[in-house]
């Protein structure tokens, strides 16, 4: 009789060690998940803020070319995703690809500039992207996708030097409509929105 006690108490102790160590492993296991997310995204931000001059040129062009072609082909979204995979090797869902695509607007925001372009009788001087987006009329890029996001994303008091003076999207736009182009209506709705939801302000206000 004492011996069967023993082996049942040595049994029930095996079985309390077992549901312990398998605790242990399902808590621990998903820690480690989340460790190693947080450096897959460490990793992607690295690649996107980590870009030389010379390269913020050429993906900044490429992010204008993506605004001609959707225009012409009636697309809301540029295929932004598909050119930081070419020009920057980005890899990974759509969630990672805001990551990395608004760490590199957000690091370079001052050098994302579109490269002198013309259409026909339309000629676009150099400007930064945010501009370039409501000057080919691509008002529903920033309906589609930038109105979507939270404040903060993404940095819109991207400034150019002009005549001496900080330009930022909201100074641009006054002045676009000032010179008679564009649909004024809907440009002050985007300028109104960038301000009052995004933080948006004017070069004089930086």
């Amino acid at each position: 009789m004492r011996t069967i006690f023993v082996l049942i108490t040595v049994i029930i102790s095996f079985n309390a060690v077992a549901r312990l160590t398998d605790t242990t492993q399902s808590v621990t296991c998903p820690l480690k998940t989340v460790a190693e997310s947080n450096v897959g995204l460490s990793s992607i931000i690295k690649v996107a803020s980590e870009v030389s001059d010379e390269q913020v040129k050429k993906v900044a062009a490429a992010l204008c070319s993506n605004l001609n072609w959707a225009k012409t082909r009636g697309k809301d979204m540029p295929p932004w995703k598909e050119t930081m995979e070419k020009h920057l090797g980005f890899k990974g869902n759509e969630k990672a690809f805001k990551t990395f695509f608004h760490d590199f607007l957000n690091t370079h925001k001052n050098k994302i500039l579109c490269p002198q372009y013309k259409i026909t009788t339309l000629f676009y001087p150099p400007q930064h992207l945010f501009k370039r987006i409501l000057a080919v009329g691509m008002n529903e890029t920033y309906e589609e996708y930038f109105f979507n996001l939270e404040e903060g994303e993404v940095d819109f008091n991207a400034y150019e030097m002009v005549d001496g003076k900080k330009e930022t999207v909201l100074d641009w736009v006054e002045k676009w409509i000032a010179s008679g182009r564009g649909d004024a209506e809907e440009l002050r709705d985007v300028a109104y929105i960038l301000k009052d939801e995004f933080g948006a302000k004017k070069g004089i206000d930086l």
